[in-house]
């Protein structure tokens, strides 16, 4: 059995945006789709809404560990010749 690597915090990131989206889509198809008077006890257009933002909320903590990962990286140097005589 192969064992699993961790999950970094980008990736970790970008698995609960992809679940916040998924849910407030779900959430949005559900209550807006003509099943006004059907709405499910804890799903409203609230939390379709609550649930874009933290979306959000996540996708601009990626966007800054990205950010920081590339200050990281040293940048490309060429390399320099000498002066020839």
């Amino acid at each position: 059995m192969a064992q699993q690597q961790p999950v970094d915090e980008k990736e970790l990131l970008r698995l609960q945006i992809q679940a916040y989206e998924f849910y407030a889509g779900l959430i949005d198809r559900a209550v807006t789709n003509g099943a006004r008077d059907v709405i499910m006890p804890k799903w409203d257009d609230q939390r379709a809404v609550e649930y874009k933002q933290l979306a959000d909320q996540l996708r601009q903590r990626l966007a800054q560990l990205e950010q920081e990962d590339a200050q990281a990286q040293p940048a490309p140097t060429t390399p320099v010749s000498a002066p020839s005589n």
